[in-house]
């Protein structure tokens, strides 16, 4: 009778919620579950709101930290400017554009500078200075054989001007038209 009543471990069974393989399932439950909740959350949450930072532009240092920002492909290599008094608030910007162009590929790359330049001070909000210039220097080699960086082009646009401005749709090829005043070497090429 003895081995009646005696039951092997092996014959006892445990309660399900005692077994490791159960609280095994479990965690691996709670695991899928949040990860397909922070899955779902990511596919069906709205894009990040582009970047509207505003700069204040009031020193050289904000204005080159502003068009990095907004044109971090932008080779700007100087920014000078007037910014005590707001009514005649200037900024001279100097880009850079590189020699491996042609005549007319290198006109476009520059009207490309100088709208990137004006659609970063449309973005930042920009808009108070009374003339904002854009010299762009590209490199020339002389007869010498010498190459030195020279000034190609130049366009002014007023603040005013440059509310106008639809940085989203606006026609780099337009530089010249929608400048206040516009200057290009003159053997150049006119684009159009």
């Amino acid at each position: 009778m003895e081995q009646e009543t005696r039951r092997s471990h092996r014959e006892i069974k445990k309660p399900f919620w005692k077994s490791w393989k159960f609280w095994l399932l479990i965690v691996a439950i709670i695991i899928l579950a949040k990860g397909a909740i922070s899955c779902t959350n990511y596919l069906f949450s709205e894009p990040p709101a582009p970047s509207t930072k505003i700069y204040k532009l009031n020193s050289d240092k904000s204005v080159k930290a502003m068009l990095k920002h907004y044109e971090p492909d932008l080779k700007v290599t100087e920014v000078g400017g007037v910014y005590a008094d707001p009514k005649s608030k200037t900024v001279l910007v100097t880009v850079k554009e590189g020699s491996d162009w042609d005549d007319k590929a290198a006109v476009q790359a520059m009207h490309t500078d100088i709208a990137s330049v004006w659609k970063a001070f449309k973005k930042s909000k920009g808009t108070d200075f009374s003339n904002i210039s854009v010299m762009v220097k590209y490199p020339t080699e002389d007869a010498g054989g010498n190459t030195h960086n020279t000034k190609e082009m130049t366009a002014d646009i007023q603040g005013n001007r440059l509310k106008d401005l639809n940085a989203k749709n606006f026609d780099d090829d337009n530089v010249p038209a929608f400048a206040t005043k516009y200057w290009q070497r003159n053997d150049l090429p006119t684009v159009k």
